[in-house]
């Protein structure tokens, strides 16, 4: 039986939050926008892209500027820093190769899918990695069982699919599709309002909680 084990990205494997309120604060430079605190920009940079683009280039979007040239202009710089400072968070280098025997692997994130191969290659991990699913891959993003569907094709899945993840969107994702789901409680949330099937405290926590649910 070949299992499905879709983590997410940003909050989950690692804290990509600092490089990417480094490129909004480079692309605004670059369009002549006014100089704002790269705090004031901290809690949109992961409430998805549509979000940060409409949020972080507010002014640019008041001035005439289109999605599309503010969308090719952060992705053409974030992908030229996509880990200057990023780095995977403890443990999960080991969870990952541990979780590459039990089951195929494939990142489900809400992050376009070029960025999310390119710094899951720049932290090494690439090559763990099966399918990558981005927010642009599919016709719908997370919470959308489309995701995770699209993740079983590509992995071949014949098994049980779980989904990892630290946000609600990554719970109603894996709960939408049938999918058994862990929350990893070292992400961006503080806590979850939903019932996840499992609770990871740290990464070396999850290949054992992800073998209690595929053995079911």
């Amino acid at each position: 039986m070949t299992h499905l084990i879709a983590l997410d990205l940003d909050g989950t494997l690692e804290d990509s939050r600092d490089d990417m309120v480094a490129a909004v604060l480079r692309v605004r430079a670059g369009f002549g926008l006014a100089e704002r605190p790269g705090e004031a920009f901290r809690p949109h940079v992961n409430g998805g892209m549509d979000h940060l683009y409409r949020t972080c280039f507010a002014d640019r979007i008041e001035q005439g500027g289109a999605l599309a040239e503010i969308r090719a202009a952060y992705e053409a710089d974030y992908l030229a820093h996509i880990a200057d400072t990023t780095r995977l968070y403890p443990g999960i280098a080991e969870a990952l190769a541990e979780l590459a025997t039990i089951g195929r692997l494939a990142c489900v994130t809400n992050k376009p899918e070029r960025l999310s191969v390119a710094l899951l290659d720049a932290l090494g991990v690439g090559g763990l990695f099966r399918a990558v699913i981005g927010g642009d891959t599919c016709a719908e993003c997370k919470p959308s069982p489309l995701v995770l569907a699209e993740a079983s094709r590509r992995v071949e899945r014949t098994g049980k699919a779980v989904m990892i993840g630290d946000s609600a969107a990554d719970v109603r994702c894996g709960r939408s599709f049938g999918a058994a789901t862990i929350w990893c409680a070292w992400g961006y949330a503080t806590g979850l309002e939903l019932e996840p099937d499992g609770v990871a405290r740290s990464a070396l926590e999850l290949p054992g909680i992800v073998r209690g649910l595929v053995e079911r």
